[in-house]
């Protein structure tokens, strides 16, 4: 018998990812701290070298505010010389050893993340169209990765009081949803191996990712039953239809700007 009151998913998001302009800018800042930091180092020890060194100032310079800058020390220009130029090198040997192989590896990872991401979004859009009845075609699938062409396709009316989403909830058999759960599951293991992987500096997205991980560790007993739907629909919409219970349809994928995030 068709559950109708399964058509009324509660579309909340489960985590929430808004930040402003500032909040943007902040969050940059956070997430680069040590790097900012180094770059302003080394730019100061460049500095300081050049004021400190021996060599005669280039012509160019001469009589520009650069020349005023660059006026050595009365006194301490060796020592100055010697410590700056020990700390420009060390920041290139930790660049070479530490922060590029560990830029790299997080690179990699963030890109097979983003690629597992891609990969459980077709897979559930794939069962949400079998459920209602929908050809499976691969240009349609992504479409529907975008959250604009989710909601207008889901929310487009079927039958008298009932929208396409609702047909899929009522067509998730268990089938689908067993399915649907092994992908979330595969995609929580995917996440926990990044955080364990690498340094995520932004806390934001960190905290995030966590929540999202619990959230997709409580999909395993998701099932088709009625009120295991709710959370299945709720979850399912805040992704990709893109809503928030604080701000409503943003139009962001949360979980694609986490993983960028890292």
């Amino acid at each position: 018998m068709e559950i109708l009151h399964r058509a009324a998913p509660c579309r909340n998001v489960p985590v929430t990812f808004a930040l402003g302009l500032t909040g943007r800018m902040l969050a940059f800042i956070r997430r680069n701290a040590l790097d900012l930091l180094l770059w302003a180092l080394f730019a100061a020890s460049v500095v300081l070298m050049l004021k400190s060194s021996s060599d005669p100032r280039p012509d160019f310079i001469k009589g520009t505010p650069i020349e005023a800058l660059l006026k050595p020390f009365p006194t301490g220009n060796q020592v100055t010389f010697d410590i700056t130029v020990g700390i420009i090198v060390s920041l290139f040997v930790y660049l070479l050893v530490v922060r590029l192989p560990e830029w790299q590896k997080k690179g990699r990872l963030k890109a097979h993340l983003l690629r597992r991401y891609d990969d459980l979004k077709e897979q559930c859009l794939m069962h949400f169209l079998w459920a209602c009845s929908q050809p499976a075609e691969s240009t349609l699938i992504d479409s529907l990765k975008n959250q604009k062409e989710f909601r207008d396709f889901f929310n487009a009316s079927v039958a008298p009081d009932q929208d396409r989403w609702h047909q899929v909830l009522n067509g998730l058999t268990d089938e689908y949803v067993r399915s649907i759960v092994r992908e979330l599951d595969s995609f929580r293991g995917e996440v926990d191996f990044v955080l364990t992987s690498v340094d995520v500096s932004d806390e934001e997205a960190f905290r995030l990712l966590r929540n999202l991980t619990e959230v997709l560790q409580r999909s395993r007993h998701w099932s088709d039953r009625e009120d295991q739907l709710k959370p299945l629909s709720q979850f399912m919409w805040s992704i990709f239809a893109g809503w928030s219970i604080i701000s409503g349809y943003t139009d962001r994928d949360v979980i694609h700007d986490m993983i960028t995030a890292i």
